[in-house]
């Protein structure tokens, strides 16, 4: 098996296998095997004679999710076979284990709860250490480091992943401080100045030698970055290893934004799908209709308590600015109420004569108690159903027809501002509240944007209907 190992992969595992480093760190973009290797590493440890097996020991795996660790284990069973090893893979438990020796790998989560259940590890290989949870996995990597410390201590630690999506904390701190001491460092980085020259994607994604798929990803993917700014930056994050937040979290930047609000919009023509967000607590709940032409229309319904001068002030907005969007008419206020009800949002609904509202699973009994005036319908908002819509949005926004109408613009504006996106080690993106509390985030009208652009987009596609006129015999 050790055959099968590319250059880099047998540099990094011969110094693991050095006598004087007990932290490793390899770090290189996704795509280029790092399950894999990690499969590589853990058979090692559980198969005798492997060069990291030590009779009776525990060994342990560190990830995010019992779903990204079932690669790696995977990948073990199949370097291990069958004969002498049990195998046990459910919701509660995932584990390898030689039966003559009793030497044995457990899956653990990288969460808090998990942190103080390595001791005695010998080995522990830590996956995509950088898609951890920023509380629980730097609380897993101080326990770690805890251990390493203890006298005698016979535990050595193996991070493999790519940099993002973590952009800060105790990963890119390991990696970008490098070898020293017994901790050995490989990083493969592409060079800011040539991200979009293929000799330099070539080089960080050493597995293009011997994968023709994988060359012809890649530069699809290049292609598409040089167009797309968003694009280019998780491509900088996920194929170059430079993890970047520069336009990585927003929605629409300013120049994407700027091109939607520069289209014609064209005048209201059939009937739209319209997207809503119930707001809880001290958010406001939203309504965007968006037609089949491309006009898009925005509306809001804000707490009457309190006033909107105190709301304004609370959430540092410039003064007189949500005054402004209820004189323009697209913010209304639900006197006397400190949460507004379904009703208050469906009336403003009312007046689009929708083809159909679609709305997410909070407050869902609410709006139908309420009589909408169109077929209801609710979407999980999941990774991948979010990234769905997230994705839709920004082709209809970027490269269809999408336009909003002069008087939504403000109100769209103020919410993209506060608006946040979160990316995660898969690729899929969603909206996330920037403030959980509700306190300050006014990012509900692009939580009904984004439903209803998901919605257009899975909508059946409507095709003229020619009439052949035949003449009268």
């Amino acid at each position: 098996m050790a055959e099968s190992l590319r250059r880099f992969q047998r540099r990094f595992v011969d110094r693991v296998l050095g006598p004087t480093v007990t932290r490793a760190a390899l770090s290189i973009p996704r795509g280029n095997g790092k399950s894999w290797l990690c499969g590589f590493l853990v058979s090692e440890a559980v198969r005798p004679g492997g060069r990291l097996f030590f009779p009776g020991v525990e060994n342990v795996l560190l990830s995010g999710s019992f779903d990204q660790a079932r690669y790696v284990w995977r990948f073990a069973r199949d370097m291990l076979g069958e004969d002498g090893f049990v195998y046990t893979d459910n919701k509660q438990s995932m584990t390898i284990q030689h039966k003559p020796t009793r030497t044995r790998l457990v899956v653990k989560s990288s969460r808090a709860r998990g942190a103080f259940g390595i001791v005695g590890a010998r080995l522990a290989i830590a996956d995509e250490p950088g898609a951890w949870d920023t509380i629980g996995g730097q609380m897993m990597a101080d326990a770690l480091d805890t251990s390493l410390g203890k006298p005698g201590s016979p535990l050595t630690v193996v991070y493999v992943g790519t940099l993002a999506p973590a952009r800060a904390g105790w990963w890119c701190d390991l990696v970008t401080a490098g070898s020293r001491g017994t901790t050995y460092v490989q990083a493969l980085q592409g060079d800011l100045k040539r991200w979009d020259q293929w000799p330099e994607i070539r080089r960080c994604n050493p597995l293009t030698a011997i994968s023709s798929a994988f060359r012809a990803k890649l530069l699809e993917e290049r292609d598409d970055a040089r167009a797309d700014s968003r694009l280019k930056a998780r491509f900088l994050s996920y194929r170059l290893n430079r993890p970047t937040a520069d336009e990585a979290t927003v929605l629409l930047t300013v120049d994407e934004w700027e091109r939607v609000c520069t289209r014609a919009v064209p005048p209201r023509a059939g009937r739209p799908i319209v997207g809503i967000d119930m707001g809880g607590g001290r958010a406001w709940s939203a309504a965007v209709a968006v037609w089949r032409n491309g006009r898009i229309e925005a509306r809001a319904v804000a707490p009457g308590v309190p006033s909107i001068a105190e709301q304004e002030r609370r959430d540092r907005a410039p003064r007189g600015s949500y005054d402004a969007l209820v004189r323009g008419g697209t913010l209304r206020i639900a006197e006397g109420l400190r949460v507004p009800t379904a009703a208050h949002l469906l009336a403003l609904v009312r007046a689009w004569l929708p083809e159909v509202i679609i709305g997410d699973r909070a407050r869902a009994n609410e709006v139908r108690d309420a009589g909408p005036s169109a077929r209801f319908v609710t979407r999980v908002t999941q990774w991948f159903e979010a990234s769905e819509d997230y994705r839709a949005l920004r082709k209809q926004a970027l490269d269809g027809d999408a336009a909003v109408s002069p008087e939504s613009r403000p109100l769209l504006a103020a919410s993209l501002a506060a608006a946040k996106i979160e990316h995660d080690a898969s690729g899929n993106s969603r909206h996330v509240k920037r403030d959980p509390s509700n306190n300050t985030s006014r990012d509900d009208v692009v939580a009904a944007w984004l439903l209803a652009a998901g919605a257009l987009s899975r909508a059946p596609k409507r095709r003229p209907v020619k009439l052949h006129i035949v003449p009268a015999a």
